[in-house]
């Protein structure tokens, strides 16, 4: 992978991070969030008031995602030197971002697995493009303001997805094995169904909708076996893969 080397790739790298976090899928979002766990050292960076942090073995990359982060070779110590350059800022301890680091990673819901983490203190030069479309209705921050609007956005394309399903098919069920939670466990599994999205965040273009095609129902075991490998596994080939297994025990 290519060193970032100039400020803009370093910045394009943190919205990165910030779109796994906000609006990324279950995968991407867990990930994401197991980077920062797993971190040791990080670009502290503040949006409206709120701190937050990326690990800069995934932010010293040009161009990163998740995608060739997993399946590249990483060295922290190339990353810590060309940030430290980038921002002409040295790396080192700093009581008040680890204070608010352990504060993130609380609200994260994890519980960071290094004792000694260093940091670096950036000021962002411009707004990140996906906040600008935001107006400012949270309180806490246009970080909130994101999850709060791609949740809402993202509820009601599952939701109607999930109604299109039910209508062509009569009921509800996995589109790979064909599970169907009601027939197996009664009431307490009517309408229930997982929803994949089948295009990655790190996949979407600017701008980009989620749409009801863009939603495929799966039980939780298809769901898994979907993100298990990247890229992701396609409906067509999870049937195929699932159908060749079968055959050899019938």
């Amino acid at each position: 992978m290519k060193l970032i080397d100039n400020i803009e790739q370093l910045e394009q790298n943190l919205e990165t991070v910030e779109l796994y976090l906000t609006e990324g899928t279950g995968f991407e979002n867990d990930t994401a969030i197991g980077l920062i766990r797993a971190g040791a050292c990080f670009v502290a960076y503040e949006i409206n008031n709120e701190l937050r942090f990326a690990p800069s073995r995934f932010v010293g990359y040009k161009n990163n995602n998740l995608d060739q982060h997993l399946n590249s070779h990483k060295d922290g110590r190339e990353t810590n030197a060309v940030i430290a350059r980038i921002l002409d800022n040295k790396l080192g301890p700093n009581q008040k971002l680890e204070k608010a680091f352990l504060k993130y990673c609380r609200n994260l819901g994890i519980e960071p697995y290094n004792k000694k983490r260093k940091y670096w203190k950036f000021n962002l030069t411009k707004e990140f493009k996906a906040n600008l479309e935001l107006d400012g209705e949270f309180p806490e921050g246009k970080i909130s303001e994101r999850k709060h609007k791609f949740r809402e956005r993202n509820l009601k394309v599952v939701q109607l997805a999930k109604q299109n399903f039910k209508d062509k098919n009569g009921r509800l069920f996995c589109q790979v094995c064909e599970f169907d939670f009601e027939k197996e466990y009664g009431e307490i599994g009517k309408d229930f169904i997982e929803a994949h999205h089948t295009i990655p965040v790190s996949e979407m273009k600017a701008g980009h909708k989620t749409k009801i095609e863009d939603i495929a129902m799966l039980c939780p075991n298809c769901h898994r076996m979907a993100h298990i490998k990247r890229p992701w596994l396609k409906m067509a080939e999870l049937k195929q893969l699932r159908k060749k297994q079968v055959g050899k025990f019938e």
